[in-house]
């Protein structure tokens, strides 16, 4: 924590304004002043370094009220950049973001499974590098880069603990690219990037307590808990793919019977599928890897055993969800993945069970939505770990935006 001089209490200052023009743009120096709690010649003061330097910039004059008329202030997104990445099992998707965390440049790239860590990070480098050709980005104006991946996340060390998926243990995503580019790095669980998206953009705005619920290749949980991503001790929490609805059950990657994961997603239609193929000779899934699009194409033209699949799913799945509520009492679940586009063949059964909880039976129902953002969610709320922490009042450090 900095030591509280003037210098501080110039940086929180400065902060303030900055985020009020930021957060509630276009506003006149008046307006700063009233909203923020500081006198009109601070506030000036702020103002002009803020346009000398290019953060903020003038944008017309307010609507007079009889005096002389303001002049309205808006942020200047393009004062600097951040490199966003998803790293998934089969591909690499890259972006890079201005500070709104709107994409403007995206690219993915697609490699085998059991890729190696060496040759994902030499990609991401060689990308980012790229970007900053690009868009000629100049010195100092790449602020920041976020990293999102499946697995367990220590987003204080920077580092993958544990991807199943990805078949990577420790391992070290901060170190290479700090040194390389030398700008703060970022690290989460990819469900997790996505939920901070929802708090910023989507349903989740209207709620402090909810948690995001992704469906398709796996199952993955975030929670926000008091407007706060809440990630564990060890930055594991949500992993509700691994709660154990049927004792003895599909062997699960993790090494467990009977996980949440092997019921209600594209692995319960490989496991379940060749199995149930039997009692549905005709379907069209014959011969099927019974991935998530197929079963899905399938379900759209009526198939018997993908709408049976798919109903099974929904069921399993609203069982994880009930003990989900029933244990952490949330405001709101908001869907979210590749899997909620099948959402017509099963989320009617997921909510008939899911909906038949302990708190909605007290009269305190949880409501349920489906996220409107699409995929881009993932990178804009991977840009957004670094946008918080450039903006965010800066009493434990110095971002580049407080020199």
């Amino acid at each position: 924590m900095r030591i509280g001089n003037k210098e501080l209490i110039k940086d929180i200052n400065r902060s303030h304004v900055l985020n009020a023009v930021r957060k509630h743009m276009p506003l006149s120096r008046t307006d700063i002043s009233k909203r923020v709690n500081l006198g009109l010649s601070t506030v000036t003061y702020i103002v002009e370094e803020l346009l000398d330097e290019g953060l903020i910039y003038e944008k017309g004059e307010a609507v007079s009220t009889g005096g002389r008329k303001g002049v309205l202030l808006a942020f200047n997104p393009e004062f600097g950049y951040t490199a966003a990445i998803k790293i998934e099992e089969l591909r690499l998707i890259l972006s890079l973001t201005n500070l709104n965390a709107e994409v403007i440049i995206k690219r993915e790239l697609s490699y085998s499974k059991g890729v190696t860590f060496s040759e994902v990070i030499k990609l991401i480098i060689e990308n980012i590098e790229s970007f900053v050709q690009e868009k000629q980005i100049s010195h100092g104006r790449l602020l920041g880069i976020s990293v999102t991946s499946s697995g367990m996340i220590n987003g204080s060390k920077g580092k993958i603990i544990r991807s199943t998926l990805l078949g990577w243990n420790q391992i070290d995503i901060r170190a290479p690219l700090e040194t390389h580019f030398n700008v703060p790095v970022f690290l989460n669980n990819n469900v997790n990037a996505y939920a901070i998206a929802e708090k910023e953009f989507g349903f989740g705005k209207q709620f402090n307590n909810f948690i995001c619920i992704s469906i398709g290749t796996g199952v993955g949980t975030s929670f926000i808990f008091q407007n706060k991503s809440y990630s564990g001790h060890h930055g594991g929490a949500g992993e509700i793919g691994h709660m154990i609805i049927s004792p003895g059950g599909y062997k699960c990657h993790c090494g467990q019977h009977g996980c949440l994961e092997m019921y209600s997603s594209e692995f319960y239609f490989q496991k379940a599928g060749p199995e149930k193929l039997v009692d549905f000779p005709h379907s069209i899934l014959t011969n099927s890897s019974y991935h998530f699009d197929e079963v899905y194409k399938a379900a759209q033209q009526s198939d018997e055993l993908a709408l049976y699949l798919m109903k099974s799913l929904g069921e399993n799945l609203g069982i994880g969800i009930l003990n989900l509520i029933n244990l952490l009492n949330p405001e709101a679940i908001i869907f979210i993945g590749e899997g909620v586009i099948a959402k017509k063949y099963f989320l009617s059964h997921t909510l008939d069970i899911a909906q038949d909880n302990f708190f909605k039976k007290a009269g305190f129902p949880t409501s349920f939505h489906v996220s409107q953002l699409g995929d881009e969610a993932w990178l804009q709320g991977a840009a957004l770990s670094a946008i918080h922490y450039l903006f965010d009042t800066p009493i434990y450090k110095k971002s580049k935006l407080f020199r």
